[in-house]
């Protein structure tokens, strides 16, 4: 029988990939303050920080720490898919340098790591990695059965860094393609989609709302469209839904999609703003009888 080890992963704290590791064992994971970093640094600078880690048990952990690459995959929803490190043209891990590469936080304790981002003369544009903090959790959780007896189980736990080179930036992207048709899961609902390109160079993370206004200027539905998370190139889906009747008429729909809910999350300033109009006609029973072009 062998003896492998077993990497899990928790991003965003403790949300873990596996069965292997029950909420307990979560409980007795360090974790760090910081689970996003973005850093703005000019061309040819450097920008420094520190990352705290805090052990919440009665033992001390031993960690190791390791830059990967990561990105969005495709859709939209924020998933995401992590590489060795300098594996995309996007990587910022040449950029990133962090002490110590390994360490034991005490019982009860906290651990504070130190990084510094130095952004090449000649930078521009986006660059993003992660900083993995790994430690054993637990030896031979699986039972005793043919070869996979044994299996050390090491979870990491990481922080995203976003690299932004100032001056460089540009946060773009397309809307297009709208459709209004009965909603697929609430009954009586209308949905209303829209397809998102991120035409930029950064990262964009999306907030956006929609207005119907009938003729008297007055609103007659209103409501929010889910997020969109996107690298550059990335696609996505705007998806709102208006609940209830609406009466027949005409109507003015305001669609307005924020481009800088990153930035604004992170408490460093704020993005562009996209609004697109189009007229709708509605006839009885939310019937959509005619969709203008998008302005």
């Amino acid at each position: 029988m062998s003896t492998r080890p077993r990497i899990i992963t928790a991003i965003c704290f403790y949300l873990l990939g596996s069965v292997f590791v029950s909420a307990a064992q979560a409980d007795k994971l360090p974790f760090m303050n910081q689970s996003k970093i973005r850093v703005m640094v000019a061309p040819g600078e450097r920008a420094f920080g520190e990352i705290t880690l805090e052990n919440p048990t009665a033992e001390a952990k031993s960690m190791r720490l390791y830059l990967e690459d990561w990105y969005y995959l495709p859709g939209g929803s924020g998933a995401k898919e992590f590489l060795p490190a300098n594996s995309t043209e996007t990587s910022a891990c040449p950029w990133i340098s962090f002490s110590p590469a390994e360490v034991t936080v005490p019982a009860y304790g906290k651990q504070k790591i130190s990084y510094s981002v130095n952004a090449p003369a000649d930078a521009t544009g986006a660059r993003f990695a992660t900083l993995f903090f790994e430690t054993l959790i637990s030896k031979g959780l699986i039972a005793a059965t043919d070869r996979s007896a044994g299996l050390d189980v090491n979870v990491r736990v990481a922080t995203l860094f976003y690299v932004e080179v100032k001056g460089t930036i540009k946060r773009t992207a397309k809307i297009s393609n709208l459709n209004i048709a009965p909603s697929q899961e609430e009954k009586g609902s209308l949905d209303i989609t829209l397809d998102f390109e991120n035409t930029g160079n950064t990262d964009i993370t999306t907030a956006g709302n929609f207005s119907l206004m009938n003729q008297d200027g007055l609103v007659s539905a209103r409501g929010a469209f889910n997020n969109v998370y996107t690298f550059t190139g990335g696609k996505g889906t705007l998806l709102g839904t208006w609940k209830g009747k609406i009466p027949a008429g005409e109507y003015d729909l305001i669609i307005t999609i924020d481009l800088g809910k990153a930035l604004t999350d992170a408490g460093i300033g704020r993005g562009p703003v996209i609004t697109k109009e189009a007229s709708v006609t509605i006839g009885e029973n939310n019937q959509i009888v005619q969709i203008g072009q998008l302005q």
